[in-house]
């Protein structure tokens, strides 16, 4: 007989109700709390069958938990995994869902935690639409997810929360938070910058013609801002850095239009065309 666990989802937005969701359709005899400001949201996820029961006080849910995901604004992760862990049962597990984690873990580890063990994570996944009424079970399908252990993580907390991720049908990738910060500042964070940067660019009178090469590039330039923010600032180093080789890179890009030759913009086309290809 499998063992009922108790799974508890602080912050039902997009990911929040899809990993809820997820873990409701995925995992036989869970129970599934969440944990939301909005009474409204709680009432959607609980008619959605996302979850069992909410709150709008985690003090509630977080005793019975046998894992806590924050899936939360980066910026307020440390200080929700600190109260946590103030109501926490011994030995739950507390992971998050941040696109940053450095910071994360870094804050974290400055305080002696006395009941959970904090472990990060970061699912590949998402939408520029935002919200619980767009969360659907299959969101994490396929997707890589990052579990990002310190020196200090345990090895029972990186087995137990990679199998968890493994069960929502996700390919789970181990390294460090500095490691995957550098990474997905390229693969992410980069990108969401040079959307915005395009939105900022083209003008209002050539945007009224815009169809979907143009929509396709810059779909991510509509995510929330009160999330993006807090991304960018908490890994600015590196997302500086990404940005400086984008200048290269479009300085290079400009001098080969300005000469008007076209070998070698075939030449730069093609191997931006080739390295695409091999994506998928």
């Amino acid at each position: 007989m499998i063992k009922k666990k108790t799974y508890v989802i602080v912050g039902l937005g997009l990911i929040g109700g899809s990993l809820a969701a997820a873990i409701s359709k995925r995992i036989p005899n869970a129970s599934v709390i969440g944990v939301s400001r909005s009474s409204q949201k709680i009432s959607f996820a609980k008619k959605k069958r996302f979850i069992d029961e909410g709150f709008t006080d985690f003090k509630s849910a977080v005793p019975s938990a046998d894992y806590i995901f924050i899936c939360t604004p980066v910026d307020t992760i440390p200080k929700l995994v600190s109260e946590i862990d103030r109501y926490a049962k011994p030995g739950t597990i507390v992971t998050d869902v941040g696109s940053t984690k450095s910071e994360i873990v870094k804050s974290v580890e400055r305080k002696e935690m006395k009941h959970i063990q904090f472990i990060g994570s970061h699912p590949l996944a998402g939408s520029h639409l935002t919200g619980v009424r767009h969360a659907r079970p299959d969101l994490f399908d396929r997707a890589f997810v990052f579990v990002t252990p310190s020196k200090n993580t345990s090895a029972k907390a990186v087995r137990d929360i990679s199998l968890f991720w493994r069960k929502l049908n996700t390919s789970v990738k181990i390294m460090s938070p500095e490691v995957h910060d550098q990474l997905v500042s390229e693969i992410s964070h980069l990108p969401h910058a040079t959307a915005a940067l395009l939105m900022h660019a083209v003008s209002s009178k050539a945007l009224s013609y815009a169809t979907s090469g143009f929509l396709d590039t810059t779909r991510v330039a509509q995510g929330d801002p009160r999330l993006w923010a807090p991304i960018f600032l908490t890994n600015r180093m590196n997302l500086a850095k990404n940005l400086n080789t984008l200048e290269q890179a479009l300085a290079q890009l400009s001098r080969l239009v300005r000469q008007g030759k076209a070998k070698p913009l075939v030449r730069f086309l093609k191997e931006a065309s080739a390295k695409r290809s091999k994506l998928a």
